[in-house]
């Protein structure tokens, strides 16, 4: 009878916001128990995925584990699987990207364990066929992929194989399914396994006799810790040595490679695992069987945070790329790039997608960095392009000056980006509220110079931090009415019908981009028949990007006020202002990050009212059981009182300055 091989792969997460500390305790909790009883258990294989952040880790300050992996290579004992150096999501790069990743991991494991990866591990088992090509240039033999991305059929607990374009890769599946807990008994555990298989192969009469099954069961670090705990795996070895003749064997996926000669081939189609699914509106397995295959792709069509990250990645990767000048530079930048492509930053984990604020502004914060080191190699010009940014199909104005980067959309005519070249992170990622989180949901995208038209009623409800008014201009599509690229300026312009009072009103926006800030000029329209008396509000969103929710730093802000200084408490909102009448001739506006010594001004050029409230998103959880403090915006709105007789216009300008401190904390 054939043997059925069971295979336990430890599966590593890491972010770029993992510190020493970090990783020491995952060296004491999970990979110091699982080395000593390997080491003491000499028949009993393993294998582990490793990324490149933490072999550096070991190799600097626990090389007594590299040591003992050597070892257990040399006795064939252990197979370390490799990846991309920094944990990215390989569909998501350019093919340069992805085999210099792969690569780069692949040489550190070879020099620090002594033996080259042959497989593979992609990071949430985001896979795209194009893969094929790069894992067979970068001399990567199979990979490792989980099981709700295998058509039905091809679930034989068999090696199977693809190829794309002429290339081929094979690929082991691996099954949720089959990881036990630390009460599964281990009677029950081996049972279970088995009769998956024969199940199998009662329908597979042809190959049933002719090769042996692998079963392979990725475990995270919750998982192995529990399991080493409970003495689950001494168990398991004792009931194998008591049981010699048993049909259910252990190995390495290499090892037992070496030994099976058949192979099913299958097309793996692009897809994601059936966790992360889940958090796109994935299921149950019926949807999988109808090959309703979800990809990295939906995810970020899901979450418009993750997807202005996948933006921006790609930018600054099309930079370095194409930089030609300093060798040395270039590496240097394409480090500080393959940094910013770490897959937490874009989709977190399968077990939470919300709760990745600051590992995303981490990200943000690398590619920066990257763009910076280009930057200081030769005479930086300013500039103000136009091309599709975000490939949504309508184009973007992108505005790369001295002091930050940033682009303006046609959809709400807003800057959705907003980082600073001192390296704060993006302080337009902003978070829209949604009602099964949040209590309200907003009807737009949140960012900078969001623009309002409210009725008095309406207005109420705002500066009480609800959803109001018609979405007048905050969700409506601008139109270019003239771009000049050597002045700097945007003209945009769009209008709008009231549902309230059914008047048609028009506005011009212009946005002048220098390299302190930007000003915008606003030219607002009665189209109407009739007199036109509402609220133009222009709100814009600051995202805290160092949101930590058990330590929350908040804005300072100042106003001036009627000739006076008057300071906010930035944890509560201005709506006891806004009821005493007071905050209602306010000629500057100033948040204050004091985190980052970042300071934002606006300075109107007609006195106006001010509002201003903080929002904390609450997300579920890694572990998807609670709700937690996911990140925070500060909402930050100018406003006037607007009376227009009809045919009549009104003229309002806001100059909006970025100003860094020396003394900041970095």
């Amino acid at each position: 009878m054939n043997s059925v091989y069971v295979c336990f792969t430890l599966k590593s997460v890491s972010s770029a916001l993992d510190t020493t500390d970090v990783l020491d305790k995952n060296y004491q909790t999970v990979y110091k128990p699982i080395a000593k009883f390997l080491y003491s258990h000499p028949s009993f294989p393993f294998s582990f995925v490793f990324s490149g952040t933490q072999i550096q880790f070991f190799k600097k300050r626990r090389n007594e584990l590299i040591t003992i992996f050597r070892e257990l290579v040399e006795r064939k004992q252990i197979e370390i699987i490799g990846g991309g150096y920094y944990e990215p999501i390989l569909p998501l790069l350019f093919p340069v990207d992805r085999n210099g990743q792969i690569d780069l991991l692949s040489a550190e494991i070879r020099q620090a364990i002594g033996k080259r990866p042959r497989g593979i591990s992609v990071f949430a088992d985001c896979w795209d066929s194009s893969l094929v090509n790069n894992l067979q240039t970068c001399g990567i033999e199979y990979a490792l992929l989980d099981s709700t991305i295998v058509p039905v059929n091809k679930r034989k607990f068999l090696p199977l194989i693809m190829t794309d374009l002429g290339k081929s890769i094979e690929i082991l599946t691996y099954y949720d399914t089959f990881i036990p807990s630390a009460e599964t008994p281990i009677e029950e555990f081996v049972e279970r396994v088995l009769k998956a298989v024969e199940k199998v192969e009662k329908k597979d009469s042809v190959l049933q006799s002719e090769s042996d099954r692998i079963v392979n069961i990725g475990l995270s670090h919750e998982q192995l810790v529990s399991l080493m705990e409970s003495k689950w795996f001494e168990k398991l070895y004792d009931f194998y040595q008591l049981n010699p003749d048993s049909r259910l064997k252990f190995s390495t996926p290499g090892d037992y490679r070496k030994n099976s000669a058949v192979k099913i081939p299958a097309y793996i189609q692009a897809g994601i695992n059936g966790n992360l699914a889940k958090w796109i509106g994935l299921s149950n397995e019926d949807d999988f069987k109808q090959n309703n295959q979800m990809t990295v792709f939906d995810f970020m069509e899901k979450y418009p945070q993750s997807h202005a990250l996948y933006n921006r990645m790609l930018y600054v990767s099309m930079m370095v790329n194409q930089y030609k000048n300093d060798k040395m530079r270039k590496k240097a930048a394409r480090e500080k790039l393959w940094h910013g492509q770490n897959g937490l930053g874009f989709i977190s984990t399968s077990e939470g997608a919300f709760a990745n604020a600051r590992i995303r502004q981490q990200s943000y914060k690398y590619l920066m960095e990257a763009e910076k080191l280009l930057r200081e190699d030769t005479d930086f010009k300013e500039s103000v392009t136009c091309f599709d940014y975000n490939g949504d199909g309508m184009n973007e104005y992108i505005c790369r000056m001295q002091n930050y980067f940033s682009y303006i959309t046609l959809t709400g005519g807003a800057v959705q980006e907003l980082e600073l070249i001192k390296n704060t992170g993006n302080f337009a990622d902003n978070l829209s509220r949604s009602q099964e989180y949040d209590e309200y949901s907003d009807d737009y995208e949140r960012g900078i110079f969001i623009d309002h038209i409210f009725t008095e009623e309406q207005f109420e409800k705002y500066v009480n931090a609800q959803p109001a008014g018609d979405g007048i201009f905050s969700r409506v599509q601008y139109s270019q009415q003239k771009y000049s690229q050597n002045k700097h300026e945007v003209l945009l312009g769009a209008e709008a019908t009231l549902k309230s009072s059914k008047q048609k009103v028009s506005l011009r926006k212009k946005y002048i981009i220098n390299s302190t800030g930007m000003i915008v000029q606003y030219v607002l329209k009665n189209e109407s028949c009739r007199p036109l008396s509402v609220i133009f509000a222009v709100e814009s969103n600051f995202a805290n990007t160092n949101f930590i929710p058990d330590n929350i730093s908040y804005f300072n802000v100042e106003t001036v006020n009627n000739d006076e200084i008057v300071k906010i408490d930035s944890k509560e909102s201005t709506k006891k202002f806004y009821d005493e009448g007071t905050l209602s001739d306010v000629s500057i506006v100033r948040l204050a990050d004091s985190e980052s010594g970042t300071f934002f001004g606006f300075e109107p050029n007609e006195n106006c009212g001010y509002c201003y409230y903080p929002i904390i998103f609450k997300r579920p959880g890694y572990s998807n059981k609670e709700m937690i403090n996911s990140s925070m915006t500060f909402v930050s709105t100018l406003y006037w009182k607007i009376n227009l007789d009809p045919g009549m216009e009104t003229e309002k300008n806001i100059n909006f300055t970025i100003t860094n401190s020396k003394r900041s904390r970095k």
